[in-house]
């Protein structure tokens, strides 16, 4: 079942784009992830839970980590809030909200943005179910002037470790800066969420018989929703002019979800 997925991934992503070079500044890499779609609201959630963990990395444009902040389990918060509406057609689920996230002191969100779902390489909504397997790709928008909100000045997201990158090109252990004169650059972004096991509704019903999203997420609403953990999601935070590579961005993660998936 595995490679029959992974061979419909590759099908679905495939792109002329993947040859590009990626530019991708901000990227919060979170794994073991807590994921619901609660059937009486059709609310799809994504957020932490005991013993889901961050990496989070300062990137440049050749994709190359130069500072890092990560944080181990219990440290920080996500919530990925949307609301799921399944339009008349195929492929055609809309999937909306805000992403929000904090660093290690979770006092204020450290990045906030507009979600919605977008069109990833031949699937038109960027929402896939096959095989127990849901993904979910989207963009992110500013809500105010940046997705890089909080205190006023340079904007610092603060890890628990900084391994093995060390200080980083701030000078400073567990953290990495976008200066405040940069901030208002970073107005758009990426996620991608891969749940790599729902074999069930929350009745106990098989989601095995559903080949697509929109028959997946239909079938949910009868069967009271469903929960899972143990999936993983990247969120990732670019300055203009590399919102203009969004699109390239997105293609990286394919690699990603084909290595994630094969680990099964």
């Amino acid at each position: 079942m595995k490679t029959k997925t992974l061979t419909l991934m590759a099908g679905i992503f495939a792109t002329t784009f993947a040859s590009l070079p990626v530019h991708a500044d901000l990227l919060f890499d979170y794994a073991d992830i807590l994921i619901s779609f609660d059937a009486q609201s059709s609310s799809l959630t994504v957020t932490e839970h005991a013993a889901t963990s961050l990496k989070a990395t300062h990137r440049d444009g050749a994709d190359v980590v130069i500072d890092r902040a990560d944080i181990g389990m219990g440290d920080f918060g996500f919530l990925l809030d949307t609301t799921v509406a399944n339009g008349a057609g195929a492929d055609d689920l809309s999937v909306t909200g805000t992403m929000a996230g904090t660093d290690k002191t979770t006092a204020t969100d450290s990045y906030l943005g507009s979600f919605g779902n977008s069109a990833f390489g031949a699937d038109l909504d960027g929402v896939t179910f096959f095989g127990g397997v849901l993904t979910v790709h989207g963009t992110l928008s500013a809500v105010g002037t940046s997705i890089l909100v909080g205190p006023a000045g340079d904007w610092v997201f603060e890890g628990t470790s900084d391994s093995p990158t060390g200080a980083g090109i701030d000078g400073v252990s567990d953290q990495f800066t976008v200066l405040d004169v940069d901030r208002d650059n970073h107005t758009n972004g990426t996620v991608f969420v891969l749940e790599s096991s729902l074999p069930v509704f929350a009745d106990g019903a098989s989601t095995l018989g559903y080949g697509n999203a929109d028959e997946f997420f239909a079938a949910a609403l009868s069967h009271g929703g469903f929960s899972s953990t143990g999936g993983d999601m990247k969120v990732t935070i670019v300055p203009a002019p590399g919102a203009a590579l969004l699109g390239v961005m997105g293609m990286s993660m394919v690699g990603w979800a084909r290595r994630r998936l094969a680990q099964q």
